[in-house]
């Protein structure tokens, strides 16, 4: 993990060097970019239990993601789009489906350019039913919201390949504790995800 991040950020640090050679991406025009992140969340996934319960659950998430987003430049750095992005939960019992809006800004118009997105959406449950000691499952679903902040490389005026940092909040409205077959509890859960991704932009 401590590699990838550091390889992001030295991505990122060379857009300082890289002005020598001028890209101009494409503008005033349907954009696409579409990837793959992993993400985990930083805050445990805790459930708060009747006094005397045997169950003890506190947990992180740990995601493989897929992503798509499609929008429309609407000036040479910005643009505004809609994505949709499958989390799929090692364990299984959080994986959901955010669909959301984005703005995304690019700041040079060079070859090799930092950016940022900003997103705010709904998260899907996709459902999901376990067996054990112990598992979650999504019963409601609820807002999200993230930043991204990233460099892309552009190979001419049409395609490129971009990779970022970011922050995802989630908050779910309705988690359930299942053990054994049987619902425990309910309880809302707010997941706060690092996120790290790369994508192709065209």
């Amino acid at each position: 993990m401590k590699k990838i991040v550091f390889l992001l950020v030295a991505v990122v640090s060379l857009t300082a060097v890289q002005a020598q050679k001028h890209v101009e991406f494409k503008w005033h025009r349907m954009y696409g970019v579409a990837g793959y992140s992993f993400s985990s969340n930083i805050n445990p996934v805790h459930f708060d239990l009747d006094q005397g319960s045997t169950l003890q659950y506190d947990t992180k998430a740990t995601f493989h993601s897929i992503y798509a987003i499609c929008g429309w430049q609407i000036r040479k750095e910005s643009g505004i789009g809609l994505g949709v992005e499958f989390m799929k939960d090692v364990v299984g019992g959080l994986t959901q489906l955010p669909v959301f809006l984005e703005v995304r800004s690019h700041y040079l118009r060079n070859q090799l350019t930092p950016f940022t997105s900003v997103y705010v959406g709904y998260s899907i449950p996709l459902g999901f039913y376990g067996s054990g000691a112990a598992y979650t499952k999504i019963e409601a679903g609820g807002p999200t919201f993230g930043l991204n902040i990233g460099g892309r490389y552009a190979f001419n005026r049409k395609m490129g390949v971009s990779a970022f940092v970011g922050y995802q909040l989630i908050a779910l409205r309705k988690v359930g504790l299942y053990a054994d077959g049987q619902l425990e509890t309910t309880q809302p859960v707010t997941m706060h995800n690092f996120k790290v991704g790369v994508g192709f932009n065209f």
